[in-house]
């Protein structure tokens, strides 16, 4: 009978240690839409590529949608300028480290099976901005976003 209870709280110990932590608050901060207003580098003098895809400063004005209850979403591009104009989905979490995760979830594919993905540093979070930060090859990138909307826009 020892033997099986300490198995049960051995058991429940590992499943909770090895569960992903999530930190919901600032997950709640992020709900709604939002617009991606401009992108800085801390070196002016280098191209850097977003999602290993297009230039980052395709990235501006593009409009987000973060849904915190199944952490999923999608930005539209509005295109010109030699950048492409689409929306893409992707599955999201931030950590209590105040990183952000984000996939790209591609037509067709369940987000379990993607296995890659990009990490940014939460900064400035509130109810109307935010910042994600990523460094790439020594240059920091800063995406700054603005709240257009608690919901999604029509």
């Amino acid at each position: 009978m020892k033997k099986i209870i300490f198995l049960g709280i051995l058991s429940l110990f590992l499943v909770y240690s090895c569960k992903t932590t999530i930190d919901r608050s600032s997950q709640r901060q992020l709900i709604g839409t939002w617009n991606l207003d401009k992108v800085t580098y801390s070196d002016n003098f280098v191209k850097v590529k977003a999602f290993d895809e297009y230039d980052a400063q395709c990235l501006k004005n593009s409009t987000w949608y973060f849904v915190s209850n199944n952490n999923t979403g999608n930005f539209t591009l509005p295109g010109g300028n030699d950048c492409p104009s689409y929306t893409q989905k992707f599955t999201w979490y931030i950590d209590p480290q105040g990183m952000l995760g984000l996939k790209l979830i591609n037509e067709g594919e369940r987000a379990r099976k993607v296995t890659t993905g990009t990490i940014y540093q939460v900064q400035n979070i509130s109810e109307t901005e935010f910042n994600l930060n990523q460094v790439i090859s020594g240059v920091k990138i800063t995406y700054h976003f603005s709240q257009l909307s608690k919901g999604k826009l029509k």
